[in-house]
């Protein structure tokens, strides 16, 4: 009779989960069998070209990933007379599996297994003890010769099976395989190094449980991996009593040996046995470095592989984000294109680009992108104590809109402003009864109401979704799908931004969760950064070099929190915005997950798309500024337009005044004759003191509207000006007007004469004519409007004040220091020059006087003018 171990048949085992492999592999291991084993569709094939194989044992869900196709279709079609075992490795086979007509199945059990590959090559099971009696019956060298061709085999079939192979962890996994399948060793592993931490981690392993793999870390100083990692050299341990490995994990024997490329140890390559007392040989060691060597290589030419396809998509990325970042020349979409693109390109959770003011040393935000999710306690937290009116508006269930003009809310008007928000939506949400949480929506330009019941029902039912998922992990695996949920509440109430917060326990602290949004601030005001606070910030922006920072969670010995904990992230990377060898700005990339430094090929990649964002951002900064002077353009032809207007108007006024005052004259001095003529009891006399009043009267408004509408000589000379006068003859020629729209007048005018004040005649009218003219526009349809103008005389400083009060709106706080500007008008097209409040400044300062303005919402505006006695002209 033949030796079996010549005569052995020849099972291929295909299976790309090596711990199929090892099951089929046990079960047929000492019956008389000769093993072959492939990891991949395209292994099996290669294998079945060059061998001939008596069977196939193959794991049913294998397909070839290129076309598809199940490989037990593709094997019964090619090799059609081969018995065909399929592996059902879960226990059951899914829907889609398709058992060719020659193929059977067998569950994944040892006896079953073999039960099956004997049946159909149609021999008898033997026991274990008739295999050993045959083996005894047979001469040693051919068993012998048969293992190592057995080894070789295996070693020949992992190189070439690794020629197709460029996924580093399927590599890695054939080669752990194949370790313990040589040294018939429980378990395999290969041991990495992490550069950061100075550990080696699992980074593939066989026979070790999913639970120990999990936390595998061994330190590279002071262990027998780190050993063979640090000196390059290989160790053997037979069984000298348990053995630790890393703590509280022992064996009974080990053999690790370096994996060594170019000279350089790159990894570990090592197999235990934990509960056999069998051991570890040189023979053993030697096979495990020539698997090492065939690792190294195969580890590299994945590596290199992984590298390129790298940078294919890196260089894909750079390519889609150039051009979303130029698609557009406007601002107001450029900047959050730009902040799109990096946080997509960086895998970052936030951005934000800086414009650097150097003389008031901060850095105001032009631009802001948020996809943000924190663990509990890492983002903001809110203190409800500290935000009574939030408090309260939330326990009630009520929707709360807070604007930075409305008073009495300083802790409200403080977030605002830390935000850059001109409005806050406060949204409860509700499970059942109970207040879980609350929606913070932010809004660059306040909205113009609170939005509708529905609206705010749809978005209560939105958040509410979102935080359960939120609480239940789900923000960790499926981040994209909570993004997409907070941008629809964004949409919906057409928020900026949007902040997600849960409830504490205590139901004392709001615990920010989710951010979601963007933010563009092409004008002020603008949220910023105190540089005297961050010195590495500014050092990064004089040196133009990134700065790298995580996050520490103490703060400094100055009590400030570092800049990655102040705005609630674990990792920062800040990019000067150069442009033309000059800093203008900084980018940042906030990272809300992970505590990391960013790594130089990261650092370098920020760097090509803020190049890039750089150059985007000049060129809507220059189309801006071209679309703002043409504005301006427009706005100064049609201030010459009103300005010809006015200046024909008040041509016109003149003529008018001018050919009334001639029939009023003559009307003022016959009436004059007739009163010397008629004696005070006459019938007539009354009517003829009347028609004289009336006469005096409107020749005194067309002697003011001369007045006015004469232009102003700038070489006039100044003259001693009674400044209560000036005030009488404005308020006769304006009284009618104001009061005919429901708006009283209260004039406080002293009855005493007042020293006078030098000016040029003529132009402290048009001061009080436009401050009054003010505010009798503020005041047009409002109940119970009032107007007032006072005057005092300060004898001890030599001064004359005059106020001019009304009981209007008031001038938004964001405007105040802009009304004397000139052209500046909140008045629709055609109604107002800008111009009037300009010329008072100009006309009170010429006199060595100063204007000043108090205004405060829904409660009115107050000028002060104050002009000095003598001075402006000669004495």
């Amino acid at each position: 009779m033949v030796d079996s171990v010549i005569t052995a048949k020849k099972v291929l085992v295909v299976a790309g989960d090596f711990d199929v492999v090892q099951q089929a592999r046990d079960a047929l291991r000492d019956k008389g069998f000769e093993i072959l084993n492939a990891y991949s569709h395209r292994d099996a094939l290669y294998i079945l070209e060059l061998n001939k194989c008596d069977a196939v044992l193959l794991d049913a869900s294998m397909f070839d990933r290129r076309t598809g196709e199940y490989t037990a279709v593709a094997l019964s079609r090619q090799y059609s007379h081969l018995p065909l075992i399929l592996l059902n490795a879960n226990g059951q086979l899914s829907e889609d599996t398709v058992v060719p007509t020659n193929a059977v199945t067998t569950p994944l059990e040892h006896k079953s297994i073999l039960n099956r590959v004997s049946a159909a090559l149609g021999i008898a099971t033997m026991g274990t003890d008739d295999l050993a009696a045959k083996r005894r019956s047979s001469t040693e060298i051919p068993v012998v010769t048969a293992k190592i061709d057995q080894e070789l085999d295996t070693l020949f079939a992992l190189s070439r099976s690794l020629t197709e192979v460029l996924d580093i962890s399927e590599v890695l996994n054939r080669v752990v395989e194949a370790a313990r399948h040589l040294t018939n060793a429980e378990e395999g592993m290969i041991l990495l190094p992490d550069d950061d931490a100075g550990q080696l981690y699992l980074r593939a392993r066989v026979g070790i449980d999913v639970k120990v793999a999990q936390n595998f870390r061994i330190k590279t100083k002071d262990t027998l991996a780190g050993y063979v990692y640090s000196k390059g050299e290989s160790v053997l341990i037979g069984e000298q009593g348990p053995l630790k490995v890393k703590t509280e994990y022992l064996v009974n024997a080990l053999l690790y040996v370096p994996i060594v490329l170019q000279g350089t140890t790159i990894g570990v390559l090592g197999v235990n046995n934990r509960t056999t007392h069998d051991i570890f040989n040189e023979k053993h060691q030697a096979l495990l470095l020539n698997l090492a060597s065939l690792a190294a290589i195969a580890i590299e030419n994945a590596r290199v592989h992984e590298e390129s396809l790298q940078r294919a998509a890196e260089l894909e990325v750079l390519v889609e984000a150039s051009q979303v970042v130029n698609s557009s020349l406007s601002l107001d979409r450029t900047l959050p294109n730009i902040c799109e693109q990096l946080v997509r390109c960086l895998d970052v959770s936030w951005s934000e680009i800086y414009e650097w003011r150097r003389e008031s040393k901060q850095l105001r935000a032009l631009a802001r992108y948020y996809r943000t999710i924190w663990r509990t306690g890492q983002g903001p937290n809110i203190k409800l104590s500290r935000r009574p009116g939030l408090q309260a508006e939330l326990e009630k269930n009520q929707v709360w809109l807070v604007t930075r003009e409305e008073p009495g809310v300083p802790d409200a008007l403080e977030q605002m402003k830390l935000a850059g928000a001109s409005a806050i939506l406060a949204i409860p949400v509700l499970a059942g009864e109970e207040l879980l949480g609350a929606v913070q929506l932010f809004y660059v330009h306040t909205p113009e109401a609170v939005p509708p019941i529905e609206t705010v029902q749809r978005v209560q039912h939105l958040a509410l979704e979102t935080l359960v998922d939120v609480l239940n992990g789900v923000g960790q695996t499926q981040p994209q799908a909570i993004f997409r949920r907070v941008e629809n509440i964004n949409r919906l109430v057409n928020a900026d931004w949007c902040e997600l917060s849960l409830l504490s326990p205590d139901k004392q602290v709001l615990m920010g969760h989710v951010a979601v949004g963007k933010g563009v601030w092409v004008t002020p005001p603008q949220p910023y950064i105190d540089l005297a606070q961050y010195p590495e910030l500014l050092d990064a922006l004089e040196n133009q070099s990134p700065f790298n920072e995580h996050a520490s969670g103490s703060p400094r010995p100055d009590g400030i929190y570092p800049l990655p904990d102040a705005i609630y992230s674990r990792a920062l990377l800040g990019l000067p915005l150069v442009q033309r060898g000059n800093t203008h700005g900084l980018v940042m990339f906030a990272d809300t997950r992970r505590n990391r430094v960013f790594s130089q090929r990261e650092t370098d990649m920020g760097r090509a798309i803020v190049g890039q964002a750089a150059t985007a951002l000049e060129n809507a900064r220059l189309v801006h500024d071209l679309e703002k002077k043409v504005q301006e353009l427009r706005e100064a032809q049609d201030r010459l337009v009103r300005s010809a207007r006015l200046s024909a108007m008040g041509e016109l006024a003149a003529a008018v005044a001018h050919q009334i005052n001639n029939p009023l004259a003559a009307i003022m001095m016959d009436t004059e004759m007739m009163l010397q003529d008629t004696p005070p009891s006459a019938p007539g006399y009354d009517s003829l003191q009347t028609i004289s009043r009336a006469g005096k009267r409107a020749s005194g408004v067309a002697r003011r509207l001369l007045a006015i509408s004469r232009p102003t000589d700038p070489e006039a000379p100044s003259v001693p000006i009674d400044v209560i006068d000036t005030i009488e003859g404005v308020l006769s020629l304006i009284k009618s007007h104001v009061e005919r729209d429901r708006i009283q007048i209260y004039p406080d005018l002293p009855d005493e004469k007042l020293p006078p004040v030098w000016a040029v005649q003529g132009q402290l009218d048009d001061v009080w004519l436009n401050l009054l003219m003010n505010a009798h526009d503020a005041l047009v349809g409002r109940e119970g409007a009032k107007i007032g103008i006072q005057a005092s005389y300060l004898p001890s400083d030599d001064h004359i004040d005059i106020l001019v009060w009304d009981n209007g709106p008031g001038i938004p706080e964001q405007i105040k220091n802009e009304i004397f500007e000139p052209f500046f008008t909140t008045k629709p097209v055609g109604e107002g020059t800008g111009l009037g409040l300009h010329i008072c400044r100009q006309v009170v300062e010429r006199v060595g006087g100063s204007i000043q303005v108090e205004t405060h919402q829904n409660e009115g505006t107050r000028f002060l003018v104050r002009l000095p006695i003598r001075r402006g002209g000669d004495q």
